[in-house]
């Protein structure tokens, strides 16, 4: 979820009325950023919270401002892209500055993250009940239809954090992508904030002290802290990989074989480890594969499509009745679909596993019935083509 092509624009979806169908990988592709958050902000009828459409800004100079103030870096994210590691942190954690300061939050790329300073600790939610539809009640069938907030696309608050509101960036990849975010501290306090999509592990503090005391760190030894943090995580995340490289298996009275492959890895913590493992296995007609989701919090899907075949997207592009963006989630992709037999045609999926706190199964088991070379992927970060978070199953005859 990490390609961003800018310049085009996905204007004329804003006031579309029939719905259009688009995964998160090709949204992020052809989304033009700036161009999709100018629009949703157009019609929420206000501005941009921690950056603007327009002139790009001049790279921020660190250190000492012409105010008196101080500007402070910290860095948004990471990933190890040869390894499909991802780092879901800001580095370092903490970090204590003096009031009247300001903080520049940097990534190298987009990754779908916020900066959001909560309102007396309530998170805002990544999706949300559609709240142009009526409740359904009680004994209504299904789940309800869910939209991505809105807030992803607009922000909130302005770029001052004080603790007396809700402070948030739109996602990075609205963003215009030059224009840096960075936010300034007024008064003394302690402001806890987070990502949104990946609120469970991604957090962090900010201190804020009254001018005068000396400040425990200078900003070389802030990014010593920030590099020693991400090292951390990186030699967590390579361990991961050789933890789940091979599959285990178990012998059935039947005679098939129960495998087991990791749905990503690295547990509930920072390291998000975007990869089936092992990429690629090779079994016999009739055996099982259990998918394990080893990243809880980090929800992914096993799904497969039958050759020629098209999938559902996971992600639906409506309107608001005002005219801004509506990302509806499919439930064709949400919800499990086709079953755990696979017979080479058709759609399985396992639905999004991995968050336990909203009910969601943490594995899920599909038996190949005939023979031939498949591609599970996870629908969130990956392709039926074999992109991004994808595997082979190489399914030999029953001898």
């Amino acid at each position: 979820m990490n390609t961003l092509v800018r310049g085009r624009s996905l204007q004329g979806i804003a006031v579309r009325r029939q719905p259009v169908r688009v995964n998160r990988r090709d949204l992020l592709k052809i989304a033009g950023g700036a161009s999709l958050a100018a629009a949703g902000l157009f019609a929420f009828g206000r501005t941009s919270s921690a950056y603007q459409e327009g002139t790009p800004a001049a790279a921020p100079v660190l250190g000492p401002q012409a105010d008196g103030s101080a500007l402070w870096k910290v860095v948004v994210g990471g990933m190890d892209m040869e390894n499909m590691i991802e780092y879901h942190g800001f580095f370092p954690g903490e970090i204590t500055i003096t009031a009247g300061d300001s903080i520049w939050f940097a990534e190298e790329m987009p990754m779908f993250h916020t900066i959001t300073f909560p309102l007396n600790g309530e998170v805002p939610g990544l999706q949300i009940p559609d709240p142009e539809v009526a409740p359904a009640s009680p004994e209504a069938a299904g789940p309800p239809k869910l939209v991505y907030n809105p807030i992803l696309f607009t922000g909130a608050g302005g770029t001052s954090v004080d603790g007396t509101q809700l402070v948030s960036t739109s996602l990075d990849v609205f963003g215009d992508g030059v224009t840096p975010w960075i936010f300034t501290f007024p008064v003394a306090g302690t402001f806890d904030y987070l990502c949104i999509p990946h609120a469970d592990v991604m957090r962090a503090k900010v201190i804020v002290q009254e001018a005068g005391p000396a400040l425990p760190m200078d900003q070389a030894a802030i990014d010593a802290v920030a590099a020693e943090q991400i090292a951390a995580l990186q030699e967590q995340g390579l361990a991961e990989l050789g933890k789940y490289s091979t599959p285990v298996s178990t012998e059935r009275e039947d005679g098939t074989t129960l495998w087991e492959v990791a749905l990503g890895a690295g547990g509930p913590t920072q390291v998000r480890v975007q990869r089936f493992l092992p990429g690629e296995i090779e079994i016999t007609v009739g055996d099982t594969i259990k998918y394990i989701n080893q990243s809880e919090g980090e929800p992914h899907t096993v799904s497969l499509i039958g050759a020629g075949e098209t999938p559902p997207e996971d992600t639906i592009v409506e309107a608001f009745a005002n005219g801004a963006p509506k990302l509806v989630q499919n439930m064709a992709t949400f919800t499990a679909q086709g079953g755990n037999v696979w017979n080479g045609t058709g759609w399985l999926n396992s639905g999004f596993l991995g968050i336990p706190q909203l009910g969601l199964a943490m594995e899920y088991e599909i038996t190949f019935a005939v023979d031939g070379e498949f591609i599970p992927y996870c629908i969130l970060h990956g392709s039926a083509q074999g992109e991004g978070m994808a595997s082979k199953v190489i399914v030999k005859p029953a001898a």
